[in-house]
C-alpha cells in the first residue's frame, strides 16, 4: 500500500475507478433488496419478508429469489458489505476530494422497520458533498454487529447515514463502525425514544445530525449496493447497553427471542412470539429445572452412560445466541435404554441453565444426540470457575474468529476430549431450552461440576456478539416430574 504526505483517502479499485454513486435502475432494485433502505415508510402487510438467518429459507443467500425486484441481491456485481482488506486498498491523495459535511438541525422521526431502527429527517438536515455533487441527508439506521469488516474483523455496531442527490437517483452512504466502550453520545440522546419505538412513526422534534461524531477524516470509499460508503476508518465506541437495546426493539429473525426480560422477547414471552413455540409457555415438561436432592430418586437400574464417541470432521458455528460445534461425519453415539443416539453437535450456555439445589454455576455444555427414530437425548455438563477446560482450549482459536451466522471448518475434532469426570448423573424427561422448546427430550445431567476459566467463558460470550451477558433460560417448574439419579454401587 503506497502513501504520500497530503491528506489521503483510501479508495477501492475493482474493474474500474470507483465512484460513490448508484444510478437509478440499480438503485431502485437495491433499495427494495435492503428493506427499502431509502424509504422511510413502514412495511405493509404485503411486503416480502426477508431474514438474516439462512435456515428460514429467506436468508441472505436467497434474497435475490424472493422478489424479482431484488435480483441484484443474488446476481449483482457491486454488492455490499465487503471486507476492507488493507492489501486491496490504494491510498489516493486527492486533497480536494475530502468528504465535506454541512449538516443542520431539522425535524426528525423514529420508527421500527422490523429489521432495524430508523431515524428520518423530515426537513432540510443538510448534505455531504462528494466529487462536487451534493447528497442530501435522509436517514440513519443501525446494524448489530457491523456489516463491513476491516481485515476480517467484525465490530459490535455499524451506523449507516443515508444520503441521496437532488434527483433521487443516486445514493451515498456513510458507515461508522463501533466497538464496545464508552456510550455513544448520539445514541444516548435517542435512548428514551428507542425504548418506546413501534412500527408507527414517532416525532423526535428537532434533531441535530452534527451530534453524530465521525472522529476522523480518513475513510474508505468504493462503489457498492445500499451500503455505499465512504466508511470512516476510525472505530468509535458504544456501550453494551446501547447495543442490547437496539437488538431488543427490532423484529428481525436473528433477534426473534432474547434472554433478557423487558423487550417483549424474553423467556416469559417465548410461547407468544410464534405459534410453533407454544410449548415454551404452556408445556409441562420444560427444561432446564432445579435438581433438588430432596426430590431425586436414586435408581441404580439406569446403568452407566454408554458412550462410543470417535473423532470426525467438524465445524464451529456462531448461531447468534450461542457457539456450536457441529460434527459433519460419524462422531459416535450414546446408548440409552437400548436405543442409539448419534452425536450431532454441542454448544454452551453461560451461566449454567440447570441448577443444583438452587445453585447456578458459570457455564453449561450441551451435547445433542438424535436417534434414527427422531428422538433427542442431551447430555449436560456443568462448570464452575477454576482451571481451564481442555476441550475449550483446543477450540478457542476457532471460536474467537467465527462471526454471527457463519461457520468455519475446525478440522478433525474428537468428542472423546470432552471430560465427563464422573459416572454419576441425573436423568429426567424435559425439553429443548431454546424455542421451539420441543418436549420429550431425554436429559442426562452429570452430577460432577467441572471447571472452566473466566477467560474461556468471556471468550464464548464475546464471540456471540448479542449484547447480553448471559444466554441461559431460567429454570422451569418440574410439574411433578421424577428425577432419577444414577450412582454406581448404590441399591
Amino acid at each position: 500500500m503506497t502513501s504520500c504526505c497530503c491528506c489521503c483517502y483510501r479508495v477501492f479499485f475493482f474493474l474500474i475507478f470507483l465512484i460513490s454513486l448508484i444510478f437509478s435502475s440499480t438503485f431502485t432494485a437495491l433499495a427494495s433488496a435492503s428493506g427499502r433502505e431509502l424509504d422511510s415508510k413502514p412495511a405493509t402487510n404485503d411486503t416480502v419478508v426477508f431474514s438474516y438467518i439462512e435456515a428460514t429459507g429467506r436468508g441472505p443467500s436467497k434474497w435475490g429469489q424472493l422478489d424479482p425486484k431484488w435480483k441484484a441481491c443474488g446476481d449483482g456485481k457491486s454488492q455490499s458489505p465487503i471486507d476492507l482488506l488493507h492489501q486491496n486498498v490504494k491510498v489516493l491523495c486527492v486533497q480536494q476530494d475530502q468528504l465535506r459535511r454541512d449538516y443542520k438541525p431539522a425535524n426528525a422521526t423514529i420508527i421500527s422497520r422490523g429489521h432495524d431502527i430508523m431515524v428520518s429527517w423530515k426537513g432540510d438536515a443538510g448534505k455531504i458533498s462528494i466529487n462536487g455533487t451534493d447528497y442530501n441527508l435522509q436517514h440513519s439506521h443501525w446494524h448489530v454487529p457491523s456489516e463491513h469488516t476491516i481485515n476480517g474483523k467484525k465490530f459490535d455496531l455499524e451506523l449507516h447515514i443515508v444520503h441521496v442527490n437532488s434527483l433521487g437517483e443516486a445514493a451515498a452512504v456513510v458507515g461508522i463502525l463501533y466497538k464496545y466502550g464508552k456510550p455513544d453520545p448520539f445514541l444516548s440522546k435517542l435512548f428514551p425514544s428507542i425504548k418506546s419505538v413501534t412500527k408507527q412513526e414517532k416525532s423526535l422534534g428537532i434533531l441535530d445530525p452534527n451530534k453524530i461524531v465521525f472522529g476522523s477524516r480518513k475513510s474508505y470509499r468504493y462503489i457498492g449496493s445500499l451500503s455505499t460508503p465512504p466508511c470512516t476508518e476510525g472505530v468509535r465506541t458504544v456501550s453494551r447497553e446501547q447495543v442490547q437495546l437496539l437488538r431488543d426493539v427490532v423484529d428481525d429473525k436473528e433477534s426473534e427471542f432474547a434472554y433478557v426480560e423487558g423487550g417483549g422477547k424474553g423467556p416469559r414471552n417465548w410461547g407468544k412470539i410464534d405459534p410453533h413455540w407454544k410449548d415454551c409457555g404452556k408445556g409441562h415438561m420444560q427444561s432446564p429445572i432445579d435438581l433438588l436432592d430432596v426430590r431425586v430418586q436414586v435408581f441404580p437400574g439406569l446403568g452407566k452412560l454408554l458412550r462410543d464417541y470417535r473423532a470426525a470432521p467438524a465445524a464451529v458455528k456462531n448461531r447468534g445466541h450461542d457457539i456450536e460445534v457441529m460434527w459433519k461425519g460419524d462422531a459416535g453415539k450414546i446408548t440409552i435404554n437400548d436405543t442409539n443416539y448419534h452425536l450431532n453437535q454441542c454448544h454452551w450456555h453461560s451461566p449454567s441453565e440447570h441448577t443444583f439445589n438452587g445453585s447456578r454455576h458459570a457455564m453449561e455444555l450441551h451435547l445433542v444426540h438424535y436417534s434414527s427414530q427422531g428422538g433427542t437425548a442431551v447430555t449436560a455438563i456443568v462448570y464452575k470457575y477454576g482451571r481451564p477446560d481442555r476441550f475449550l482450549s483446543k477450540l478457542l482459536r476457532h471460536i474467537t474468529r467465527v462471526d454471527p451466522g457463519e461457520e468455519i471448518d475446525a478440522g478433525i475434532i474428537s468428542p472423546g476430549d470432552i471430560k465427563f469426570g464422573s459416572r454419576k448423573y441425573y436423568r429426567y424427561t424435559g425439553s429443548l431450552t431454546i424455542p421451539p422448546c420441543t418436549e420429550g427430550v431425554i436429559w442426562t445431567v452429570l452430577k460432577k461440576v467441572r471447571t472452566v476459566s473466566r477467560e474461556q467463558v468471556k471468550a464464548i460470550r464475546d464471540a456471540v456478539h448479542d449484547g447480553y451477558e448471559a444466554n441461559a433460560r431460567p429454570t422451569q417448574s418440574s410439574d411433578g416430574r421424577t428425577v432419577f439419579e444414577y450412582t454406581p454401587g448404590e441399591i
